[in-house]
């Protein structure tokens, strides 16, 4: 294994070297040529070719990881996350091509911010963690604006962004007064790190939609049209957890109080974001507090501690990125009919099957219906908080999903019920192409999760190389 590392450096450089390339071409085309189509095109084909890349250096790395520069780390955790952004990435320009007027814009933006989420992913410094939810964040601000109708959110989302990093550089400052290193290893000794903790928690829960930090995020996610939505809840707010993970397990871990605050915090988060849910009738707004719900489960991964917990939330991450942005293609689709409130989709089978059985599939797949990924991770988390001694977070965690399944059945019900229309509507095939790959990773590693559970189990095991497994 170990005679791999070394051109493990050489993919890593090609796989950044080609995203940096689509954004050049991307700006010379909009500058010059705006051809929608061929941007599109060279997106997928960038994009995949840089997952696939990804896939083959986890298969054929194993465990292994490598330095480069002592500032950026490729390892089985930042080539996992690695692979869902660009993943992600891709199924949301996708989804923008069919309904953004600015898809030129839009995916210049987003190349930028997959930049950014590298930066976070591969980072073995605070600094570059800093930099790269910078380059994730600001982009997004900018994708808001290009709709023109969405100041209000663009400016939440800024005044957000703003305190995150406000918070974030004051945490590294004080880290660095107590430690003396910027760089991601255990801190100990000073009693101001513990202050350092706390502020990392509270500015990286602004990018996670952690409770009480999220009030804001229900207007960000509601505000833009749908194709942003996924953007924001299906990609950006993994990169705050992948910074929440990396700061607490690679630093903190010996400061216990942190991981306790984390697993009261992912209580609130979960209450807060299910019995709001409860009371919207705007869909969009209602998976807005929906993903705040589905933080929170996250969060009691983290909680535990150990790499059980963390393999656990880092497959509820990657569930919730397909159903999320399953859901917010469906929504795109809806949107372009007129259809925004709950009550808008009432007889939506009629219209069109495909999307209708899809979206209760998904649905059903976040409130936790067996043999689908919603199920497995929620499952793995609350195992896992069992055999850590936690059965308070697992039963409350347990209440929550029976919460949800009251809105998520409510938005399926009237799917399936009431009026009938004479024709169906058909469907764009770059919407169906993302709703029907979202559908068949939630329904394939549901029901068979073996391999996406070793892809999770050696990216937690790979933050805890003293203990290999805590």
């Amino acid at each position: 294994m170990m005679g791999y590392i070394a051109p493990l450096g050489d993919a890593f450089v090609l796989l950044i070297g080609a995203v940096m390339s689509i954004a050049v071409i991307a700006g010379a085309a909009i500058t010059f040529y705006r051809r929608k189509r061929a941007h599109l095109a060279l997106s997928v084909i960038v994009y995949a070719a840089s997952a696939l890349l990804i896939l083959y250096m986890m298969l054929a790395g194993g465990t292994a990881q490598m330095s480069i520069g002592g500032f950026m780390l490729i390892n089985p955790f930042s080539l996992f996350f690695s692979l869902i952004f660009t993943v992600g990435i891709l199924l949301v320009n996708i989804i923008a091509y069919a309904y953004s007027k600015d898809y030129n814009e839009f995916a210049l933006l987003a190349s930028f911010a997959l930049i950014g989420m590298y930066m976070v992913a591969f980072s073995l410094s605070l600094v570059t963690i800093f930099i790269g939810l910078e380059l994730a964040v600001l982009p997004a601000v900018f994708m808001i604006l290009l709709s023109r109708k969405s100041l209000e959110a663009a400016a939440k989302l800024f005044v957000a962004a703003s305190l995150s990093t406000a918070l974030l550089s004051f945490a590294i400052v004080l880290t660095y007064g107590g430690s003396g290193t910027v760089a991601l290893e255990q801190y100990s000794g000073a009693e101001i790190l513990g202050f350092a903790a706390l502020l990392f928690i509270v500015s990286l829960g602004f990018e996670a939609s952690i409770f009480p930090f999220n009030v804001l995020l229900p207007d960000v996610y509601s505000g833009p049209p749908a194709h942003i939505t996924s953007m924001l809840g299906g990609v950006n707010k993994k990169v705050g957890f992948a910074a929440l993970m990396q700061v607490l397990i690679l630093g903190f871990i010996a400061y216990r109080q942190a991981f306790i605050l984390i697993a009261v915090l992912s209580v609130f988060t979960m209450f807060y974001g299910n019995l709001v849910a409860l009371m919207q009738d705007n869909i969009k707004r209602m998976m807005a507090y929906s993903s705040i719900s589905q933080a929170g489960y996250i969060m009691i991964g983290i909680a535990v501690a150990n790499a059980a917990g963390i393999s656990a939330s880092l497959f509820q991450i990657f569930a919730h990125m397909f159903i999320f942005i399953g859901v917010l293609a469906i929504i795109a689709w809806l949107e372009g009919h007129g259809k925004h409130k709950i009550n808008d989709i009432e007889g939506l089978h009629s219209e069109n099957r495909f999307l209708s059985f899809s979206l209760a599939l998904l649905l059903l797949s976040l409130a936790g219906l067996p043999f689908t990924t919603g199920f497995v991770g929620k499952f793995l988390i609350f195992l896992s908080s069992i055999n850590s001694g936690m059965v308070w977070l697992a039963f409350l965690g347990i209440i929550n999903s029976i919460i949800s399944i009251y809105y998520y059945a409510r938005v399926i019900a009237k799917v399936y019920t009431g009026r009938r229309v004479s024709r169906g509507i058909k469907v764009d095939r770059g919407i169906a192409a993302v709703v029907l790959t979202c559908v068949i990773i939630t329904l394939v590693f549901g029901i068979w999760p073996l391999p996406l559970m070793h892809i999770t189990g050696n990216a937690a095991a790979a933050l805890f190389p003293a203990a290999g497994a805590a």
